[in-house]
């Protein structure tokens, strides 16, 4: 019977932290885009306000990234569980009863930081700590919270279909919120067993890795991995993929139904990105088990610079399919790819850290909404920001092409001494060969 339980376990910590993704992806960034049009139409607001909003959806999920380590360190994973699932259905019940934009500023603060509390911070904690191979079960948590993505426009699709109202659609996930935080927290396994639990994991991870796939056999601390620039790299990816992704799903509908695409062709194309962000998760996730993330990552970062090219251009069915593959496949892949790297760079016993100050850096791509909303009042057009945000995934390609796996100094310093060490034996026993 316990070994039985043994084994369901940590299926139940990856199923209910998928599900908890599942539900706070369909209820913020993906279906926010969707919903926006209306929001901007009934209550009078401009782009500007639209975007900005997003923007603090964004910023307030990236600067609250690092409160729920610490919490998970000081008060346990349960009780961070419990205190996003209050903030997030706390913002989803303000934007049911919003009128004014301070009060869906003050939402989207909420909703972000929520965000933190309940997803990745934690849920990518819980996973590594319950999985050998992380990269397919961090393929399997993205992949069902990706499929939030797909869901989300089709709750707002409903509550418009059902009840002739936009606002059911955050009546209906706050709801559905409440009801997963609650049955998640109650059954999380904590204390010093499930530490040694963990720690076994990563041990058995360590040694069981495919020879393709670089996994450190070295201990870091989240302070050491600061100061190697492959952190930066990986994170500058990490800012990459969302500042895309935020921006598309912000401000891709307005885009495509100002030049001329139907609303119902330009919230399909969002809803296939989405399906396919959340595929190319699942299947990246199954790879990267047997193929470097970093390879994976050149790859999504070139299929990013695609689909913003495509995205920006959007006046033909040919440049339509380029955007959606691009930022969809890009977009899932990128996040699997920094993750999963990430850990197999630093190990275990800092990721929990170096995610969450990933997740705070990441916070510079919550401009990317505004600066495109505001690009479009003043030019008339999205296309330039898209161009313009092009960039950052290229740049950061270049830099991930030249990077290779960090090794910390003290490391250094032994392997030059064993070099020296096997010169010198080789060179005794070639003046042994040579006095005999």
């Amino acid at each position: 019977m316990n070994d039985a339980k043994e084994t369901i376990y940590p299926w139940f910590v990856l199923l209910s932290f998928s599900f908890m993704f599942f539900l706070v992806t369909a209820g913020t960034f993906t279906s926010l885009g969707v919903v926006l049009p209306d929001m901007v139409s009934e209550l009078g607001w401009d782009w500007t306000a639209a975007g900005l909003g997003f923007t603090i959806l964004g910023i307030s999920c990236g600067l609250s990234s690092y409160p729920p380590a610490f919490m998970i360190r000081r008060f346990g994973v349960r009780a961070t569980i419990l205190f996003g699932t209050a903030i997030l259905v706390a913002g989803y019940l303000l934007l049911y009863f919003v009128q004014s934009v301070p009060a869906y500023f003050a939402a989207m603060l909420l909703a972000g930081t929520g965000f933190s509390f309940v997803a990745t911070v934690p849920g990518t904690f819980m996973i590594a700590r319950s999985f050998k191979k992380q990269s397919m079960a961090f393929g399997i948590y993205f992949t069902i919270g990706g499929v939030g993505g797909i869901v989300g426009p089709l709750i707002y699709f409903l509550a418009v279909g059902v009840w002739d109202e936009w606002r059911m659609h955050w009546m209906i996930v706050a709801v559905l919120t409440a009801i997963a935080g609650v049955i998640t927290a109650a059954f999380l396994r904590e204390g010093e067993d499930e530490d040694r639990r963990a720690a076994d994991v990563a041990t058995a991870a360590a040694v069981e890795s495919a020879s393709g796939v670089y996994v450190t056999k070295q201990s870091w601390t989240a302070l050491q991995a600061l100061r190697t620039p492959q952190f930066y790299i990986i994170a500058a990816g990490y800012v990459a993929f969302l500042l895309c992704g935020i921006t598309v799903n912000s401000l891709s509908v307005g885009h495509l139904t100002e030049i001329g695409i139907a609303m119902g062709v330009a919230g399909g194309l969002l809803s296939f990105e989405a399906f396919l962000n959340a595929a190319s998760r699942a299947v990246s996730g199954f790879i990267g088990e047997y193929v470097d993330p970093k390879i994976l990552l050149i790859v999504a970062l070139a299929l990013l610079v695609a689909g913003m090219v495509g995205l920006g251009v959007g006046t033909n069915w040919f440049a339509l399919m380029v955007y959606a593959i691009g930022i969809g496949v890009g977009y899932g892949m990128t996040f699997l790819a920094t993750s999963v790297l990430l850990m197999n760079y630093y190990g275990r016993s800092a990721y929990l850290e170096l995610f969450s100050f990933m997740n705070v850096a990441a916070t510079l791509a919550s401009f990317g909404p505004f600066l495109g909303g505001y690009m479009r009042d003043v030019t008339g057009s999205f296309s330039y920001a898209f161009f313009l945000y092009t960039l950052v995934p290229a740049a950061v390609l270049v830099a991930v092409l030249f990077m290779r796996p960090p090794l910390r100094a003290e490391a250094e310093e032994v392997e030059e001494e064993e070099i020296m060490t096997a010169a010198i034996l080789t060179r005794a026993g070639d003046l042994g060969h040579v006095a005999d």
